[in-house]
Protein backbone atom coordinates (compact mmCIF):
# COMPACT_ATOMS: atom_id res chain seq x y z
CA UNK A 1 0.00 0.00 0.00
CA UNK A 2 1.48 3.67 -0.75
CA UNK A 3 2.19 5.86 1.57
CA UNK A 4 -0.86 8.37 0.05
CA UNK A 5 -3.33 5.45 0.53
CA UNK A 6 -2.39 4.97 4.16
CA UNK A 7 -2.67 8.29 5.17
CA UNK A 8 -6.65 8.27 3.11
CA UNK A 9 -7.21 5.22 5.21
CA UNK A 10 -5.59 7.14 8.04
CA UNK A 11 -8.18 9.89 7.71
CA UNK A 12 -11.36 7.42 7.24
CA UNK A 13 -10.15 6.09 10.55
CA UNK A 14 -10.13 9.23 12.46
CA UNK A 15 -13.50 10.48 11.11
CA UNK A 16 -14.86 6.97 12.44
CA UNK A 17 -13.36 8.14 15.23
CA UNK A 18 -15.26 11.46 15.35
CA UNK A 19 -18.51 9.82 14.42
CA UNK A 20 -18.02 7.21 17.44
CA UNK A 21 -17.17 9.93 20.20
CA UNK A 22 -19.96 12.43 18.51
CA UNK A 23 -22.86 11.01 21.02
CA UNK A 24 -23.06 8.65 23.39
CA UNK A 25 -26.19 7.89 25.58
CA UNK A 26 -27.33 11.66 25.18
CA UNK A 27 -23.70 13.11 25.99
CA UNK A 28 -22.42 15.38 23.09
CA UNK A 29 -19.02 15.33 22.64
CA UNK A 30 -18.20 16.78 19.95
CA UNK A 31 -20.97 19.51 19.30
CA UNK A 32 -19.93 20.92 15.66
CA UNK A 33 -21.63 19.59 13.05
CA UNK A 34 -18.63 19.02 10.78
CA UNK A 35 -15.36 18.88 11.33
CA UNK A 36 -13.60 21.38 9.50
CA UNK A 37 -10.62 20.60 6.62
CA UNK A 38 -7.15 19.02 7.93
CA UNK A 39 -4.23 20.91 7.20
CA UNK A 40 -0.98 19.02 5.71
CA UNK A 41 2.12 20.43 7.73
CA UNK A 42 5.83 20.29 6.43
CA UNK A 43 7.78 18.68 9.64
CA UNK A 44 10.95 19.98 7.76
CA UNK A 45 9.79 23.89 8.36
CA UNK A 46 7.00 23.45 11.28
CA UNK A 47 7.98 24.03 14.79
CA UNK A 48 7.74 21.23 16.82
CA UNK A 49 9.14 19.38 19.95
CA UNK A 50 8.52 15.40 19.04
CA UNK A 51 10.02 14.56 15.82
CA UNK A 52 8.03 11.59 14.00
CA UNK A 53 11.09 9.21 15.16
CA UNK A 54 10.03 10.56 18.26
CA UNK A 55 6.55 9.80 18.20
CA UNK A 56 6.81 6.53 16.28
CA UNK A 57 8.87 5.39 18.94
CA UNK A 58 6.41 6.14 21.51
CA UNK A 59 3.94 4.14 19.78
CA UNK A 60 6.57 1.26 19.97
CA UNK A 61 6.98 0.96 23.29
CA UNK A 62 3.53 0.77 24.69
CA UNK A 63 2.65 -2.01 21.68
CA UNK A 64 5.69 -4.40 21.25
CA UNK A 65 3.71 -6.30 18.50
CA UNK A 66 3.88 -3.00 15.96
CA UNK A 67 5.39 -3.96 13.12
CA UNK A 68 8.55 -1.49 12.65
CA UNK A 69 8.25 -1.35 8.88
CA UNK A 70 4.25 -0.91 9.20
CA UNK A 71 4.80 2.70 11.05
CA UNK A 72 3.71 5.37 8.69
CA UNK A 73 2.69 9.22 9.66
CA UNK A 74 1.49 13.00 9.05
CA UNK A 75 2.15 16.00 10.41
CA UNK A 76 -1.11 17.98 10.43
CA UNK A 77 -3.24 20.24 12.26
CA UNK A 78 -6.42 19.20 13.26
CA UNK A 79 -9.72 21.13 14.52
CA UNK A 80 -10.12 18.92 17.07
CA UNK A 81 -6.37 18.23 18.58
CA UNK A 82 -4.07 20.54 17.35
CA UNK A 83 -0.65 20.05 15.20
CA UNK A 84 -0.56 16.11 15.74
CA UNK A 85 1.15 13.35 14.66
CA UNK A 86 -1.60 11.06 12.92
CA UNK A 87 0.48 7.63 12.88
CA UNK A 88 -0.95 4.27 11.07
CA UNK A 89 0.86 0.88 11.97
CA UNK A 90 0.06 -2.62 11.57
CA UNK A 91 0.59 -5.83 14.54
CA UNK A 92 1.96 -8.98 13.93
CA UNK A 93 -1.83 -10.43 13.97
CA UNK A 94 -2.80 -7.81 10.63
CA UNK A 95 -4.61 -5.59 12.67
CA UNK A 96 -4.49 -2.16 12.49
CA UNK A 97 -3.34 0.84 15.28
CA UNK A 98 -4.24 4.70 14.61
CA UNK A 99 -2.90 7.36 16.93
CA UNK A 100 -2.45 10.91 17.32
CA UNK A 101 0.46 12.20 19.36
CA UNK A 102 0.49 15.75 20.42
CA UNK A 103 3.12 17.32 18.21
CA UNK A 104 4.64 19.48 21.16
CA UNK A 105 4.78 17.35 24.28
CA UNK A 106 4.51 13.87 23.13
CA UNK A 107 1.08 13.19 25.11
CA UNK A 108 -1.03 10.75 23.15
CA UNK A 109 -4.25 12.47 22.26
CA UNK A 110 -6.29 9.06 20.47
CA UNK A 111 -5.80 5.60 19.79
CA UNK A 112 -7.87 3.28 18.03
CA UNK A 113 -6.09 -0.11 18.53
CA UNK A 114 -7.72 -2.42 15.71
CA UNK A 115 -5.50 -5.53 17.58
CA UNK A 116 -7.52 -5.22 20.86
CA UNK A 117 -10.55 -6.01 19.06
CA UNK A 118 -10.07 -9.46 18.54
CA UNK A 119 -11.20 -12.61 20.65
CA UNK A 120 -8.35 -13.56 23.34
CA UNK A 121 -6.50 -16.51 23.47
CA UNK A 122 -8.61 -17.71 26.61
CA UNK A 123 -11.88 -18.68 25.22
CA UNK A 124 -13.37 -19.38 28.22
CA UNK A 125 -12.80 -16.07 29.85
CA UNK A 126 -14.73 -14.22 27.16
CA UNK A 127 -16.62 -11.17 29.17
CA UNK A 128 -15.47 -11.94 32.02
CA UNK A 129 -14.53 -8.70 32.98
CA UNK A 130 -16.66 -7.00 34.93
CA UNK A 131 -18.17 -3.60 35.11
CA UNK A 132 -15.66 -2.26 38.05
CA UNK A 133 -13.00 -4.02 36.64
CA UNK A 134 -13.71 -2.00 33.83
CA UNK A 135 -13.62 1.15 35.18
CA UNK A 136 -10.65 0.77 37.52
CA UNK A 137 -8.61 -0.46 34.22
CA UNK A 138 -9.98 3.08 32.77
CA UNK A 139 -9.04 4.70 35.73
CA UNK A 140 -5.58 3.34 35.85
CA UNK A 141 -5.01 3.72 32.21
CA UNK A 142 -5.75 7.36 32.47
CA UNK A 143 -3.57 7.77 35.45
CA UNK A 144 -1.28 6.65 33.21
CA UNK A 145 -1.37 9.29 30.33
CA UNK A 146 -2.59 12.55 31.84
CA UNK A 147 -1.40 14.59 34.48
CA UNK A 148 -2.80 14.78 38.19
CA UNK A 149 -4.25 18.46 37.94
CA UNK A 150 -6.10 17.36 34.50
CA UNK A 151 -7.53 13.96 35.81
CA UNK A 152 -8.71 16.37 39.37
CA UNK A 153 -10.53 17.81 36.52
CA UNK A 154 -13.01 15.16 35.25
CA UNK A 155 -15.42 13.19 36.40
CA UNK A 156 -16.66 9.54 35.75
CA UNK A 157 -20.03 10.05 33.02
CA UNK A 158 -20.82 6.40 32.81
CA UNK A 159 -20.22 2.78 32.26
CA UNK A 160 -21.98 0.98 29.64
CA UNK A 161 -21.74 -2.66 28.20
CA UNK A 162 -22.07 -2.72 24.57
CA UNK A 163 -22.86 -5.95 23.09
CA UNK A 164 -20.44 -8.26 20.75
CA UNK A 165 -21.42 -7.43 17.01
CA UNK A 166 -20.94 -11.27 16.60
CA UNK A 167 -20.64 -14.57 18.33
CA UNK A 168 -17.04 -14.69 18.39
CA UNK A 169 -16.19 -11.22 19.64
CA UNK A 170 -15.70 -9.75 22.89
CA UNK A 171 -18.04 -7.15 24.28
CA UNK A 172 -17.06 -3.97 25.48
CA UNK A 173 -17.18 -0.99 28.11
CA UNK A 174 -17.63 2.34 27.13
CA UNK A 175 -16.16 4.45 30.12
CA UNK A 176 -16.69 8.23 29.69
CA UNK A 177 -15.70 11.38 31.69
CA UNK A 178 -16.18 14.81 31.79
CA UNK A 179 -14.22 18.07 31.83
CA UNK A 180 -15.66 20.18 34.74
CA UNK A 181 -14.87 24.03 34.71
CA UNK A 182 -15.46 26.06 37.49
CA UNK A 183 -17.94 23.51 38.26
CA UNK A 184 -19.80 22.93 35.32
CA UNK A 185 -19.16 20.19 32.93
CA UNK A 186 -18.01 20.71 29.05
CA UNK A 187 -19.75 19.36 26.16
CA UNK A 188 -16.88 19.07 23.72
CA UNK A 189 -13.86 18.20 26.50
CA UNK A 190 -13.50 14.95 28.22
CA UNK A 191 -12.03 11.25 27.69
CA UNK A 192 -13.49 8.17 26.30
CA UNK A 193 -12.19 4.50 26.80
CA UNK A 194 -13.57 1.67 25.32
CA UNK A 195 -12.81 -1.30 27.64
CA UNK A 196 -12.51 -5.12 25.79
CA UNK A 197 -14.41 -7.28 28.00
CA UNK A 198 -12.61 -10.43 27.90
CA UNK A 199 -9.39 -9.34 27.98
CA UNK A 200 -9.49 -6.23 29.88
CA UNK A 201 -7.29 -4.30 27.17
CA UNK A 202 -7.61 -0.62 26.18
CA UNK A 203 -8.96 -0.17 22.70
CA UNK A 204 -9.98 2.63 22.55
CA UNK A 205 -8.49 6.27 24.29
CA UNK A 206 -9.86 9.64 23.19
CA UNK A 207 -8.86 12.77 25.02
CA UNK A 208 -9.93 16.10 23.92
CA UNK A 209 -9.26 19.37 25.69
CA UNK A 210 -9.54 22.51 23.91
CA UNK A 211 -12.19 24.98 25.61
CA UNK A 212 -10.51 28.07 26.13
CA UNK A 213 -10.30 28.87 30.19
CA UNK A 214 -9.31 32.55 29.47
CA UNK A 215 -12.75 32.47 27.63
CA UNK A 216 -14.42 30.81 30.05
CA UNK A 217 -13.39 33.30 32.94
CA UNK A 218 -15.40 36.25 31.65
CA UNK A 219 -18.56 34.15 31.47
CA UNK A 220 -20.57 34.51 34.71
CA UNK A 221 -21.44 30.86 35.87
CA UNK A 222 -24.58 32.47 37.40
CA UNK A 223 -27.37 32.10 35.01
CA UNK A 224 -29.51 34.56 33.86
CA UNK A 225 -32.68 32.86 32.58
CA UNK A 226 -33.86 29.97 34.98
CA UNK A 227 -34.29 26.81 33.86
CA UNK A 228 -38.06 27.12 33.99
CA UNK A 229 -37.90 30.24 31.63
CA UNK A 230 -35.27 27.77 29.59
CA UNK A 231 -38.07 25.56 29.01
CA UNK A 232 -40.85 28.25 27.93
CA UNK A 233 -38.62 29.24 25.31
CA UNK A 234 -38.33 25.98 23.92
CA UNK A 235 -41.82 26.23 24.52
CA UNK A 236 -42.27 28.73 22.22
CA UNK A 237 -39.81 27.53 19.40
CA UNK A 238 -41.54 24.44 18.64
CA UNK A 239 -45.00 26.15 18.67
CA UNK A 240 -43.91 28.35 15.77
CA UNK A 241 -41.95 25.42 13.43
CA UNK A 242 -44.52 24.61 11.45
CA UNK A 243 -43.69 20.70 11.35
CA UNK A 244 -44.31 20.47 15.03
CA UNK A 245 -46.82 23.11 16.24
CA UNK A 246 -48.42 24.25 19.66
CA UNK A 247 -50.63 21.38 20.24
CA UNK A 248 -47.59 18.94 20.29
CA UNK A 249 -44.92 21.85 21.95
CA UNK A 250 -47.97 21.88 25.07
CA UNK A 251 -47.36 18.20 25.60
CA UNK A 252 -43.11 18.70 26.14
CA UNK A 253 -41.98 16.10 29.32
CA UNK A 254 -38.59 17.57 30.66
CA UNK A 255 -36.35 14.50 31.22
CA UNK A 256 -33.47 16.75 32.94
CA UNK A 257 -32.08 20.20 32.34
CA UNK A 258 -28.40 21.23 33.16
CA UNK A 259 -26.08 23.44 33.06
CA UNK A 260 -23.40 22.87 30.65
CA UNK A 261 -20.52 24.80 28.67
CA UNK A 262 -21.21 24.64 24.79
CA UNK A 263 -19.36 25.76 22.02
CA UNK A 264 -21.60 26.88 18.32
CA UNK A 265 -20.62 26.64 15.21
CA UNK A 266 -18.13 29.82 15.51
CA UNK A 267 -16.02 28.06 18.37
CA UNK A 268 -17.58 31.08 20.84
CA UNK A 269 -18.17 29.52 24.26
CA UNK A 270 -21.63 29.62 25.83
CA UNK A 271 -23.32 28.82 29.44
CA UNK A 272 -26.25 26.69 28.04
CA UNK A 273 -28.74 24.63 29.26
CA UNK A 274 -28.63 21.63 27.81
CA UNK A 275 -32.93 20.04 28.08
CA UNK A 276 -33.97 16.61 27.33
CA UNK A 277 -37.26 16.02 26.63
CA UNK A 278 -39.93 14.46 24.80
CA UNK A 279 -43.49 14.67 23.73
CA UNK A 280 -46.33 12.72 22.65
CA UNK A 281 -45.12 12.19 19.18
CA UNK A 282 -42.40 10.09 21.08
CA UNK A 283 -42.68 6.29 22.16
CA UNK A 284 -43.06 5.58 25.60
CA UNK A 285 -40.03 2.57 24.71
CA UNK A 286 -38.13 5.33 22.54
CA UNK A 287 -34.34 5.17 24.10
CA UNK A 288 -33.29 8.67 22.81
CA UNK A 289 -34.87 11.79 23.94
CA UNK A 290 -34.67 15.27 21.87
CA UNK A 291 -32.46 17.54 23.14
CA UNK A 292 -32.15 21.95 22.96
CA UNK A 293 -29.65 24.27 23.95
CA UNK A 294 -30.03 27.54 25.35
CA UNK A 295 -27.88 30.15 26.05
CA UNK A 296 -28.24 30.70 30.01
CA UNK A 297 -27.58 34.41 30.19
CA UNK A 298 -29.12 35.62 26.32
CA UNK A 299 -31.96 32.76 25.81
CA UNK A 300 -30.55 32.13 22.55
CA UNK A 301 -31.21 29.13 20.89
CA UNK A 302 -28.50 27.52 20.11
CA UNK A 303 -28.83 24.03 19.08
CA UNK A 304 -32.26 22.34 18.42
CA UNK A 305 -32.06 18.43 18.09
CA UNK A 306 -35.67 16.95 17.33
CA UNK A 307 -34.71 14.07 15.03
CA UNK A 308 -37.73 11.98 14.19
CA UNK A 309 -38.06 8.97 11.89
Amino acid sequence: MKLSQICILGLVLASAIFVAFASEEGRIIFTKEDAKQTKYLDPSTANVNISFEDAKNKIISENPEVINESVHGELIDDENFGIIWQISSKTTNGKSILTGINASNGEQLFVYDGSKNVQGKNVQGKDSVSKDDALKIAEEYIESRVSADKINDIELEYVNYIEPPADDLPGNYHVSYARVIRGIPSLSDGILLDVNAETGEVSSYRKRWSMDEEELALIDTKPGVTDEKAVEILKEYMSNEPSIGEEKANTVKVISSNLVWKEDDEDKIHLAWWIRFMDSSFAKDDTYPASVWIDAHSGEMLLFNYYRD
